[in-house]
């Protein structure tokens, strides 16, 4: 299992202390996804800054911002991503049967609102390699415009490099127990 060390802003220099109180300005605190990003401290920056504006600057609405993180990391099997985000999804108001049928990763059998179930075929498609089908896109900028349509598409691929990151690197679970799925 490949592994990288989980720095605490004590173990970097006076650049890297810098960076590591930046990341740490709206976030709750540094996950050991951002602690293995550390080792780096200009890509853990540049991978931050990407991160703060996709979750607490865009256009995006909070609870379709949270629904296509949620729905990347159901695609990907990504637990460690799904529970950093259970909580910041129920705060913005994502109903909890919108996260259950998530969890159950069955798209075809879903119910709920139009806009929610466009914002997951987003994150699937993301996750695929896929093009996004043009009526999904369609009605996804007729509701929320072109701008947060852009802001879902890049979060969803955000969320999937993070991904990526907690993958190659065994990044442990943020809290003690079994993983979702």
């Amino acid at each position: 299992m490949a592994k990288l060390p989980l720095p605490t802003r004590d173990d970097l220099d006076v650049e890297g202390q810098e960076i590591y109180d930046k990341l740490i300005g709206p976030r709750d605190g540094l996950s050991g996804m951002y602690r293995t990003l550390l080792n780096h401290p200009q890509l853990a920056r540049h991978v931050g800054e990407l991160g703060t504006y996709l979750r607490y600057e865009s256009e995006l609405a909070g609870d379709i911002r949270e629904l296509g993180i949620l729905a990347t990391a159901r695609a990907l099997g990504a637990a460690f991503v799904w529970e950093k985000h259970i909580a910041p999804a129920e705060r913005a108001g994502l109903p909890n049967s919108v996260i259950a049928q998530v969890l159950e990763g069955d798209i075809a059998s879903a119910s709920m609102k139009r806009l929610y179930l466009y914002t997951w075929q987003v994150a699937e498609d993301v996750v695929h390699h896929r093009s996004i089908a043009q009526h999904t896109q369609d009605c996804l900028v007729d509701e929320i415009g072109i701008q947060a349509f852009l802001d879902l598409v890049m979060a969803c691929g955000m969320y999937r490099m993070i991904s990526t990151i907690v993958f190659s690197f065994d990044v442990p679970l943020p809290e003690a127990g079994e993983p979702p799925f």
